[in-house]
């Protein structure tokens, strides 16, 4: 199901816009779907929502949801020669680029648990490399 403007809802962190962008693509979703496709990376940020939204027929298991956010971060590693390292530690520095240039991590990423959890980490010098 397409889902208009949840993709700028998340990024620009509105609660309502997301409640109800998830509200319109789930009534439109079958009541028998078995699986879904979060086909942008920010989807599985809100995806508890998206799944507790979907309906469901009684007895039925809650659907299971596919994203991409694994998909894309290993082809970034690709394109830049590193190898994916998926039980390394979640430590260590961050550097945040926007449109490829350093700068600092958006507000409302902080809306969502994995943008406080980056919070923690230390951020380098504007400008710094990893």
């Amino acid at each position: 199901m397409p889902c208009p403007g949840l993709s700028s809802a998340v990024e620009s962190g509105d609660e309502a816009a997301t409640i109800r962008a998830v509200a319109d693509a789930a009534a439109r979703t079958p009541d028998d779907v078995r699986a879904v496709v979060l086909g942008c990376t920010h989807y599985e940020l809100v995806a508890d929502r998206i799944r507790a939204a979907v309906r469901r027929r009684p007895g039925l298991p809650p659907p299971a949801l596919h994203g991409t956010a694994g998909a894309v971060a290993a082809q970034a590693l690709r394109r830049i020669g590193a190898l994916p390292a998926p039980h390394a530690p979640a430590e260590g520095p961050l550097t945040v680029l926007l449109s490829g240039r350093p700068a600092t991590l958006p507000p409302a990423a902080l809306t969502y648990e994995e943008g406080r959890l980056l919070q923690g980490l230390t951020l380098p010098a504007r400008g710094a490399r990893p």
